[in-house]
């Protein structure tokens, strides 16, 4: 469980000094469409955007365009909630809480280095995990994933599971790898995960996109993209909207290699994404996969690129509200389950999209963690251990209800 590799509390040398993050609750999808204008207008950050009416919006606004946003959100007859009053001042309040450590921990915010020693040390210690590389990113890490298996049986199906295609997404990155943790060691002596080992081989990667990553643990904690430069003073894609499927980046992405949800110049511009989508279809027994992101609480399935539903959705549902349910009974966190664009705005160009329309995965899903309103992006130390609780306990009702709805 434990690996030597050092790591250091990350100190950020972008400054969010007076950012506030604002959650405004439209009534009408013209308010949607309305608000997501002026967040381009103003080029802002958005956190999250509605997926019902009575979700909120929220988005970093800078001291500086403070005042004219929110004259222009009351200009819609809309109210402007002032949800995080000064980003910098949680980040600094969360860093200051967090503990150096000498070795890797589940219950912590690890470093890349510190991540792919630990899955190298896991993989010496027990036969039940292989260690694998996808490839390397941009700037040359290598995008590691483990493959457990009880090594029984013959065509059995396989579930995936990945975090950190998003980088200041740290909470994915963990939940993934305590997963991992629970299923490599099974600490609890949990017969269920034995009884799915003989049903499933599982793959896991915690980071996908290590470059973001990393930078957003030395430079910027609101990093999303990868790192390649783009266009001088713009670096990096948004990896979430650079996929083959559909891709179209005036569909929920942008042109703009400045916004944070560049989806590129052309599909599969970037070599992480191509290296995932060689990952998903090159394993043919793949049935599920889990894109772990933060935050919202939602168990979301295609389409992102488009409201109409795929024809198999009621079963997607029912997979989804299995893994739910489990959930709320855990930690009395309330999942969201329903279709990507179900809709007041679309994402096409997705990792879910792709695996299911590209290579066949039928249950195919986007899982944004907790929270809902206290932390957003920024998630303490204190969540890490809770919200893999929960989600595993998703994770495992999920992969349980597969067995017998698909009767394997």
């Amino acid at each position: 469980m434990l690996s030597t590799t050092a790591w250091s509390v990350p100190n950020p040398t972008i400054r969010y000094d007076g950012h506030k993050v604002l959650q405004i609750l439209p009534k009408t999808i013209e308010d949607v469409h309305e608000l997501l204008s002026l967040a381009k207008k103003y080029h802002l950050d958005i956190w999250k955007s509605p997926r019902y009416l009575n979700e909120t919006f929220d988005v970093r606004v800078d001291p500086e365009q403070i005042t004219d946003f929110v004259n222009d959100i009351e200009a819609l007859g809309l109210k402007a909630n002032h949800w995080i009053t000064d980003v910098q001042k949680l980040i600094d309040e969360i860093s200051s809480g967090r503990n150096r450590r000498a070795t890797f921990s589940i219950g912590a915010f690890n470093d890349h280095a510190s991540i792919n020693a630990y899955l190298d040390s896991l993989a010496s210690a027990n036969p039940h995990v292989t260690v694998h590389t996808m490839g390397n990113s941009y700037e040359g890490r290598a995008i590691k994933y483990v493959k457990i298996s009880n090594n029984l049986g013959v065509n059995k199906k396989a579930i995936y599971a990945d975090g950190g295609i998003h980088a200041r997404e740290w909470l994915a990155v963990t939940t993934v790898l305590y997963f991992i943790d629970q299923i490599a060691n099974n600490p609890s002596r949990d017969r269920t995960i034995d009884a799915l080992l003989g049903k499933f081989d599982f793959y896991f990667a915690p980071v996908v996109n290590p470059d973001g990553y990393e930078y957003s643990r030395s430079h910027d904690r609101m990093w999303r993209k990868n790192r390649r430069p783009v266009i001088s003073g713009c670096n990096g894609v948004d990896l979430n909207r650079n996929f083959a499927y559909h891709w179209n980046p005036d569909n929920g992405g942008s042109r703009n290699p400045c916004e944070e949800v560049h989806a590129g110049t052309h599909a599969t511009s970037e070599i992480e994404t191509k290296h995932l989508q060689n990952f998903l279809c090159s394993h043919s027994n793949l049935i599920a996969y889990l894109n772990v992101h933060t935050y919202g609480q939602y168990w979301i399935y295609p389409w992102g690129y488009t409201p109409i539903l795929p024809t198999d959705y009621r079963d997607l549902d029912h997979l989804g509200r299995s893994a739910a349910t489990a959930i709320r009974h855990t930690h009395g966190r309330t999942f969201t389950v329903g279709e990507d664009t179900r809709v007041l705005y679309a994402a096409a160009g997705g990792a879910d999209d792709y695996a299911k329309g590209a290579c066949g995965v039928k249950y195919s899903y986007t899982v944004e963690l907790r929270d809902t309103g206290l932390h957003g992006f920024v998630a303490p130390t204190s969540y890490i251990i809770p919200a893999g609780e929960e989600t595993f306990a998703g994770f495992k009702a999920f992969a349980t209800e597969l067995v017998h709805y698909e009767h394997l």
